[in-house]
């Protein structure tokens, strides 16, 4: 079995001219296109920095002084290196920009890609990963017929036991698509060489050439997301796949998912293209909650409802700051640490102002034992699940304990009993629910640990 080579270098062919995402470009060359914050060259190149790749060779052609220069504020901005090669053929075809790296690569292994493709890291990960047989180059192939956008527009493969046999837009018969991602050897460019003496000068007909020594590997990546942004519908459809990716993975909880989530995605698709960080999000959402405590903290009828529905709209802004995060490739452990700690913050401000409302009409102890006692099962709510990964090494599943625990269900609960006029209610209805489900996850952490 051949062990797969160490790939640490990509090429990313940026010379096109893309001419047909003119609109969404407003002017600017196709790397600098934006897509909800970032630009496409941007992000293909935080898509392979994702899959392990830190070295990178840009291919120039169109607008090659203002491409150059966006790709240095983004080696500047993300720690990465970034090489140019300049192609005075590219507009004979992307294969004559490909063949321009020849000098630069060597004999070296490398990933290729398009500047134009917005590819899932997992996908580059096991291309890069994969073994390909001296003299050969493999292609990441997608056999999902049904998942492609464009099926027309997409370059197709037909495959025979493993390898690739033809490539081209205009087959009639064929088993997968071609994603655009390489994994190849300087045999990639013996075959765009040989196309080229032919006066055929795209990326496919060099391929096609090593398909035909039975010298291309197909590297099955289906089920993986990709798509090829060439066109103001796959402009859309990418918006709109990188928008659904905000959904927390399955670990929202119910409130979040049904209610939250729309909401939250829209607000951040509009903050993508502000310099907004993540961590001013934060603190707006926790100053936006103190706000409502203290409303909540009046009694006062009217500014009571409108201390609840300030509670829930934090609780919606809460989730843009990891949305933005996420869109962004801005999420750090500093941020993430913020969040936390003025989340708890959050939640105690809110039960505590609640507390002292309803402690006014009602004098004495109890309200205060009632209070305190619901602010006990929020922080543990949060605690506990944290404690479980880190005393078993495995996160706590995302089950209906985990889901009828999490801020997202009690700040709306508090928010709609305060609009009611119940907020100490609910209060107590939630901290009690937050108690049982803590006792649910303790009771199932013991019994994971009773054979240690």
């Amino acid at each position: 079995m051949l062990a797969p080579q160490p790939v640490g270098l990509a090429v990313i062919l940026a010379a096109g001219e893309g001419s047909r995402l003119a609109r969404q470009g407003k002017g600017k060359p196709k790397p600098g296109v934006l897509l909800l914050g970032l630009s496409l060259g941007e992000r293909t190149v935080l898509a392979c920095m994702d899959a392990g790749i830190r070295r990178f060779v840009v291919v120039l052609g169109h607008e090659k002084e203002w491409v150059r220069s966006h790709f240095e504020r983004i080696a500047g901005a993300r720690n990465c290196e970034i090489s140019f090669v300049e192609s005075p053929d590219w507009r004979l075809g992307n294969g004559a920009s490909a063949l321009a790296t020849k000098e630069i690569v060597g004999d070296s292994p490398f990933l290729l890609t398009m500047v134009d493709h917005l590819v899932d890291p997992q996908l580059i990960r096991e291309v890069r990963s994969a073994a390909v047989p001296q003299g050969h180059i493999g292609l990441g192939v997608d056999c999902g017929r049904d998942r492609l956008f464009d099926v027309d527009d997409a370059t197709k493969v037909k495959l025979e036991h493993g390898s690739v046999r033809r490539i081209g837009k205009q087959l009639d018969e064929w088993d997968a698509a071609d994603t655009g991602v390489f994994l190849c050897t300087c045999a990639l460019f013996e075959g765009l060489a040989t196309a080229a003496s032919r006066r055929r000068h795209g990326l496919s007909d060099g391929v096609a050439i090593l398909a035909e020594r039975g010298a291309v590997q197909a590297i099955d990546v289906t089920g993986r997301d990709w798509i090829d942004v060439d066109t103001p519908e796959a402009w859309r459809e990418a918006r709109r796949r990188l928008l659904s990716r905000l959904s927390g993975k399955g670990e929202d909880g119910f409130v979040s998912r049904l209610i939250n989530r729309p909401v939250s995605t829209r607000i951040s698709a509009r903050l993508s293209s502000t310099s907004i960080t993540p961590d001013q999000i934060t603190v707006a959402s926790f100053l936006i909650a103190l706000v409502g405590a203290a409303l909540l903290a009046t009694g006062k009828t009217a500014l009571t409802i409108t201390g609840g529905l300030l509670v829930q709209a934090s609780s919606i802004i809460d989730g843009c700051d990891g949305e933005i995060a996420r869109l962004k490739h801005w999420a750090t452990r500093r941020g993430a640490w913020l969040d936390t700690i003025l989340d708890r913050y959050a939640d105690s401000l809110v039960a505590i102002a609640i507390t002292l409302a309803y402690a006014r009409l009602h004098p004495g102890p109890l309200a205060w034992l009632g209070g305190m006692a619901a602010l006990t099962g929020f922080i543990l709510a949060s605690y506990t699940t944290k404690e479980y990964a880190i005393r078993h090494e495995r996160p706590y599943p995302n089950d209906v304990l985990n889901r009828l625990k999490r801020r997202d269900l009690r700040l709306l609960g508090i928010g709609v009993g305060a609009v009611v006029g119940y907020p100490f209610d609910a209060v107590l209805a939630l901290g009690l629910l937050s108690h049982v489900c803590v006792v649910g996850i303790l009771i199932r952490g013991w019994r994971l640990g009773s054979g240690k």
